[in-house]
């Protein structure tokens, strides 16, 4: 069974290339752009991982993280942000899943090295790095 993986990216851009990069590393992904969105697709699936944005327009997705605690307390948090909050390391006792943090721009290679690294897929998504453009390689 493929690991699922819930992408919260409002940027439609940064969303669609994660989204592939994700898919072509042989994870199934539910993407969305807002919190509410992510919070209904919780309610509908228990993902591997969560892999939010922290800023969501005007909003942080904490409550995104909140629910998943709740919901699926086994999924780990991927953080992925250009924004500089927490930039002390606060953000990892705002919730108890919350696993890492990567800032933007990211790299895809580190992206899905993470994404392997907390679902147990340590090397799954070589293949994938070998055929992502070099174009696409840095998101902001």
């Amino acid at each position: 069974m493929a690991s699922t993986v819930l992408l919260l990216e409002d940027d439609v851009g940064a969303r669609f290339t994660f989204e592939i990069a994700l898919r072509d590393a042989g994870y199934e992904v539910t993407a969305v752009a807002n919190c509410t969105e992510a919070i209904s697709a919780l309610s509908k699936m228990s993902p591997t991982v969560l892999v939010l944005d922290l800023k969501i327009g005007e909003e942080t997705s904490l409550p995104v993280a909140d629910y998943a605690a709740l919901s699926c307390p086994d999924a780990p948090v991927v953080y992925i942000t250009g924004s500089r909050l927490f930039t002390g390391g606060e953000l990892f006792g705002l919730s108890q899943n919350i696993r890492w943090v990567l800032r933007k721009p990211v790299a895809l290679p580190d992206l899905l090295s993470m994404v392997d690294h907390v679902t147990g897929r340590l090397g799954a998504s070589d293949a994938a790095q070998s055929t992502t453009t070099p174009s696409i390689a840095a998101i902001r």
